[in-house]
């Protein structure tokens, strides 16, 4: 066996830890990618859409927050040198995800349903336990573990797909902004991300945190779907029929099933 390569071949290198956190997690989204697309194909998608976009407001809202919390939290590292590289990517990915609530409500309103009804409605009991796992992970683990989240929620969408969605569904654009939005500028937010995870001076140890964090996150988000579709169910329940939002009321009389 040679010493060295065959030349003019590069010696092989490790992945990147980039890689090697995706490669886990492709391992592990199967059932959350089934829930997803069962919630992209639902034969009334048109009329309940305005329900999936409740749901995530419920965790798009919170994002700059937690990340906002997960900067002050950095600041207790200053002696450390990821600290100060941590709490600039979060300040900066912050300002980045700060108005991303107003572009769903925007999606709402567009399809009949008022700001205030959304804000007055309690959110998913499931995205509050999303997102508030993170708030332990940061305030009583250490703040490296919201990457972990970053890296599982930072997956864009193909525009061209939510056109698909849009005419099978009959959906109006204009109330797919955010989605359409973030398929154009996740796949730099996501470069972002592997670069800046590739050269932060993490240990072994938080490398695993983030792992940890980002399969809890891929769980949490599969009881959100889940519960999304039992939501979608309601439709067909008269009683429960109005603990919903939908596009309108006369859309609720659609038959359970096709």
């Amino acid at each position: 066996m040679p010493a060295h390569p065959p030349r003019g071949r590069a010696p092989d290198t490790p992945p990147s830890r980039s890689r090697r956190l995706r490669s886990a997690l492709s391992l592990t989204r199967g059932r959350l990618t089934d829930l997803i697309g069962e919630v992209w194909h639902h034969p009334r998608l048109g009329v309940l859409y305005p329900e999936f976009l409740f749901a995530s407001y419920g965790v798009t809202a919170a994002s700059a927050p937690a990340m906002y919390m997960a900067a002050r939290q950095c600041e207790e590292l200053r002696d450390h040198p990821l600290g100060e590289s941590l709490r600039a990517y979060f300040l900066d990915h912050a300002k980045e995800e700060q108005d991303h609530g107003e572009w769903l409500l925007a999606d709402l309103a567009s399809l009949g349903i008022d700001r205030r009804r959304v804000l007055d409605r309690l959110p998913y009991p499931s995205a509050a336990a999303l997102v508030g796992s993170q708030y332990y992970w940061i305030r009583h683990v250490h703040p490296a573990a919201y990457l972990g989240y970053i890296a599982v929620l930072e997956c864009p969408t193909d525009a061209n797909f939510l056109r698909e969605v849009s005419s099978r569904a009959g959906i109006p654009l204009a109330a797919m902004s955010c989605h359409l939005r973030h398929a154009e500028l996740d796949p730099g937010h996501v470069a972002e991300f592997d670069a800046a995870l590739d050269v932060l001076p993490l240990t072994q140890q938080q490398e695993e945190l983030i792992a940890v964090s980002a399969l809890s996150t891929i769980a949490h988000l599969e009881r959100l779907f889940t519960d999304i579709l039992a939501n979608f169910h309601r439709i067909s329940v008269p009683s429960l029929r109005s603990t919903i939002f939908i596009t309108s009321e006369s859309a609720a009389l659609v038959p359970a099933h096709p």
